[in-house]
């Protein structure tokens, strides 16, 4: 893989901005940070870290806009994706471990769970125009066999996007730390920093006005999970079932899940399917399922779903089997209201039948190993 000349633009005939179109409503990149990330990342491909480091050695720091950590994964050991992968918190560093610990993973529950920032070193083929306007500024050659960086953003429940200013911040950082560290490995006899289990690097930037880092080793535990919020209830819709007297009935079956398929206009981000479904026990009918964007709360969809499909049925069930803790806690302010109870089970029959037939429609090319 042949590495990018070093890169030269002049700063009074390029834009001040990037991908401002593509991020309407959020702060587009700014020329300093666009040139800061492109040095680094020129730096990145030069050392070819992949050469000496595994996906599963991370590298830690601060991140400088929120002071949560950024967990940083180098890839390209395999010689098929060259990219660092900064993972942005403890619930993002939770669904890392999952993925390396080689659990099946469908292509949505990953857009809908990461959060994090990343560059990837990608082919002419691969280029969208405005990285190739980023590229051209910075004099990099848009050749066949050479890669060039791209910058992205994982925001949960949305595939991959540019960067904003922000973000690209925190990826320079990330850049410029592990670069470091990268240096320091080659440059002589380093210890091993990944010889104990859930024991990372931890960079720590010397004082201000002074260059480099101080390295800290850390174990990392795992983060408590936090208590689910019951959803807010439609207190409308479920005064009106309480007046129907409906019959009370069998059980339904209760699932959430991200699908492959994607919601968005051209120029802006596209979100992730998502849907909370609902089938009888039973029958195996499948009640029209829920849809929501990203920043809707699951607790919401899936309430909203069992109340939709005890109107679709006109009956109340007896339970409503889920297998996830988590969302027989989403649920127990409506089984309340309405006097069903919620059941945990190993495997709903009905409503993972619908759940796959819906993700092959929406193409979805299944479970995969990360």
């Amino acid at each position: 893989m042949a590495a990018p000349k070093p890169f030269a633009s002049s700063e009074t005939q390029a834009p001040c901005e990037f991908f401002k179109k593509q991020l309407a409503g959020d702060a587009p990149l700014s020329f300093p940070t666009a040139k800061r990330l492109f040095e680094k990342a020129t730096d990145l491909i030069a050392i070819r870290p992949w050469q000496f480091l595994e996906d599963q050695d991370l590298i830690l720091l601060e991140n400088p806009l929120s002071g949560e950590t950024c967990y940083c994964s180098v890839m390209g050991a395999l010689g098929q994706v060259f990219a660092l992968h900064a993972y942005l918190g403890g619930e993002s560093y939770l669904y890392f471990r999952k993925m390396a610990a080689g659990e099946p993973i469908s292509v949505g529950e990953f857009y809908g769970s990461l959060r994090g920032v990343y560059v990837e070193f990608v082919g002419l083929s691969q280029l969208t125009p405005p990285d190739r306007e980023l590229a051209r500024v910075f004099g990099h050659p848009l050749k066949r066999g050479l890669k060039t960086p791209i910058f992205r953003a994982m925001r949960p429940g949305y595939h991959p996007w540019y960067v904003t200013e922000n973000e690209g911040v925190i990826l320079a950082e990330c850049l410029e730390a592990v670069i470091a560290l990268c240096e320091r490995i080659r440059g002589r006899a380093a210890p091993d920093y990944w010889n104990e289990p859930d024991v990372y690097p931890f960079l720590v930037p010397i004082e201000r006005g002074q260059a480099g880092y101080d390295i800290e080793m850390r174990k990392i535990t795992v983060p408590l999970a936090t208590a689910p919020a019951p959803a807010r209830l439609d207190q409308s819709r479920i005064g009106q079932i309480r007046r129907r007297n409906y019959p009370v009935r069998g059980a339904f079956e209760a699932e959430h899940f991200y699908g492959g398929g994607t919601i968005g206009k051209r120029d802006e981000r596209k979100a992730v399917v998502r849907l909370a479904l609902v089938a009888d026990a039973d029958s195996g009918l499948v009640f029209p399922p829920e849809l929501g964007m990203p920043e809707r709360a699951t607790s919401d969809m899936v309430a909203t779903a069992v109340l939709s499909a005890i109107e679709t049925a006109r009956f109340l069930p007896r339970e409503v089997h889920v297998t996830q803790l988590q969302l027989e806690a989403y649920l127990e302010s409506l089984a309340r209201e309405l006097g069903f109870a919620v059941r945990t089970v190993k495997r709903l029959p009905a409503a993972e039948e619908a759940k796959k037939s819906l993700l092959a429609m929406m193409g979805d090319p299944g479970p995969f190993i990360a």
